[in-house]
């Protein structure tokens, strides 16, 4: 997978945890930042989806109904 260079701006505080966190796991910061943002949207994904068939379990016969009705 090819590799996007951008760059972050935080407070030394923060760029200071982030180096401790990323050494304590023993990966590059970049890696732990990356890791960060793939599992924060990865939950973000099953949080929708759960949502997705919480409406179709509750809906999906009334949508069913008027996807009939409307042809689609």
């Amino acid at each position: 997978m090819a590799k996007t260079q951008i760059n972050i701006r935080m407070d030394d505080e923060t760029a200071e945890m982030a180096r401790q966190a990323a050494a304590t796991r023993r990966i590059p910061v970049n890696e732990y930042v990356e890791q960060l943002i793939r599992d924060d949207n990865e939950h973000l994904r099953a949080v929708f989806m759960a949502a997705a068939q919480e409406v179709l379990d509750e809906y999906g016969d009334l949508i069913d109904e008027i996807e009939g009705e409307t042809g689609l």
